[in-house]
């Protein structure tokens, strides 16, 4: 560690910290791969807006001196202790709102002090206990509770007594980061969202209700500037993003989506045969998701209580209805959110023939839907996108998501409506070229657009990035960056500082006016 400190310094000496009063609070510094990326930003963020860097600090940090090495001024600050009076209201508002909870069963409508935590809270239930619903109100929900309300007061406390002027944060979800997030806006702060590493995105918030705009959505004035600068080169430009992401050089589930392991089919024929489905029939391709990975925090609402209540409620419809051919898709990224409540063999042991499960060990290359699939169902997955742009195949949603009325999806806001959609799937055709032409923009926006690259980030597959070792190679890696990307680092941060500067700034993206060459940022 001593070792990278001393190059890290080095590295970022060339941008002189600036001096001020202003502060930006940032997360605890909890894991090498955040704390690289957050101190990264942080320093970008001391350069464009005079902030000065303080970290959240407890035992269980990164060293001091680390954090101090991408900027000499970076300080520390420890949440105040809770008197027994605090902890005593803490303990009593999250049992009325656990009572209440437990009599109306409405999670989601959990609320503190003007801002809602039911979808924070129940994302927490589900991730933290491996499951994929929650089949009764019990003892884990008050802790969540109690945490929340706990981080909310903690973090309101070290706002108003400093001069800050903003949060940064990694996740808009969780209790740790999006409660951080949510009370710095509730109070008036700035609030920062960077996610992502190699490829990162980053945000500005200031109102509340912004949480829920995801970082990779384009508006409709977007996607109409991005056909109407491509032109001609719509489909060339789309092909050689697809390219990026069948290479795994793109996004996370992209790796898993394209790995070579994966069956790829480009026949309906050999498909149908290998599964014994009828060839007569459309196929309807229900895209599952991981059951346990945030599926309220993302987005403002879903049409079913979560991602398993849509995925049982679309099986036992399936069970119904035989005019069509229903696969049901493992999600490609499952392996890393373990799900210990569902048995999927069970689910699916006594379905009709016109039902099958393609599961995590026969997964099938995305490609294939492209010759294969007459319709995909997601309640707010990529795929919902990525195949209409593909292959024009039409895709129904159940929810908000980073593709809503772009003009390409069928987007009900009810159970009727999905439902009788549903119901219809077999007379639903494939898109039209314009709107074909708008899911192409929209995958070129959310790959090429919305994410820059952070060279000094060294790329890592998600199974490294989650390696209990990190720590003991992590910063070497980082070292080779800054060894062998030296001026391409030095160029991106010059750009991003130049951008995040700007008094308007609310998104870092690739210029839509500068696709092709990525040259110029917004």
């Amino acid at each position: 560690m001593n070792n990278f400190i001393k190059h890290n310094k080095k590295f970022w000496s060339g941008f002189k910290p600036r001096e001020g009063t202003e502060k930006i609070l940032i997360e605890e510094p909890v894991s090498a791969v955040i704390t690289h990326a957050n101190a990264i930003f942080a320093l970008i963020l001391n350069q464009a807006k005079g902030y000065v860097p303080v970290w959240l600090y407890n035992k269980n940090c990164q060293n001091i001196k680390l954090l101090k090495s991408y900027n000499p001024n970076s300080a520390t600050t420890v949440a105040p202790r809770q008197s027994l009076s605090l902890k005593i209201y803490i303990f009593l508002v999250s049992m009325i709102k656990f009572a209440k909870i437990y009599f109306t069963k409405d999670i989601l409508r959990i609320y503190y002090d003007g801002i809602k935590y039911g979808d924070i809270i129940y994302d927490t239930y589900l991730i933290k206990n491996s499951v994929a619903t929650i089949k009764k109100i019990d003892y884990k929900l008050f802790k969540y509770i109690v945490s929340c309300i706990s981080r909310h007061i903690q973090i309101k406390s070290i706002l108003q007594n400093g001069n800050y002027k903003a949060v940064l944060v990694s996740h808009q979800v969780g209790i740790r980061s999006g409660v951080m997030l949510r009370v710095a806006l509730r109070y008036g702060y700035g609030g920062y969202l960077r996610t992502g590493h190699s490829q990162s995105t980053f945000q500005c918030f200031s109102e509340l209700d912004e949480v829920y705009d995801h970082r990779f959505k384009p508006t409709p004035k977007e996607i109409d500037q991005i056909i109407d600068k491509l032109g001609g080169n719509l489909e060339k430009t789309f092909l050689e993003t697809l390219e990026k992401e069948v290479a795994g050089k793109g996004s996370r589930d992209g790796i898993n989506a394209f790995n070579k392991k994966n069956t790829l089919y480009n026949s309906r024929i050999t498909f149908s045969k290998n599964y014994n489905l009828d060839q007569n029939k459309k196929n309807i391709f229900i895209m599952l998701h991981a059951f346990n990975d945030y599926p309220h925090s993302h987005f403002r609402w879903m049409i079913f209580k979560d991602y398993y209540d849509w995925f049982i409620n679309t099986l036992e419809f399936a069970k119904t209805n035989n005019k069509v051919n229903w696969i049901f898709k493992q999600h490609p990224s499952i392996k890393y959110y373990p799900n210990k409540d569902t048995s999927f063999e069970k689910l699916f042991s006594e379905c009709p023939d016109n039902i099958i499960y393609i599961d995590e060990n026969n997964q099938i290359d995305t490609r294939s839907l492209v010759y294969c699939a007459d319709l995909i169902v997601t309640c707010l997955g990529s795929a919902g996108f990525e195949l209409p742009a593909m292959g024009a195949i039409p895709s129904l949603t159940a929810g908000d998501n980073f593709y809503t009325k772009l003009g390409f999806a069928l987007e009900p806001t009810n159970k009727t409506e999905y439902f009788d959609i549903l119901s219809r799937a077999d007379k639903i055709n494939k898109l039209d070229v314009e709107a074909q032409h708008r899911a192409r923009a929209a995958y070129i926006y959310i790959y090429k657009i919305s994410r820059v690259n952070i060279t000094a980030y060294p790329e890592l597959p998600p199974f490294k990035e989650k390696n209990k070792d990190i720590n003991n190679w992590f910063w070497d890696k980082v070292i080779t960056q800054y060894k062998t990307r030296e001026d391409i680092i030095l160029k991106e941060i010059t750009k991003y500082i130049s951008a995040i500067r700007k008094h308007n700034f609310k998104k870092l993206i690739n210029a839509i006016d500068q696709i092709d060459g990525c040259e110029k940022y917004d």
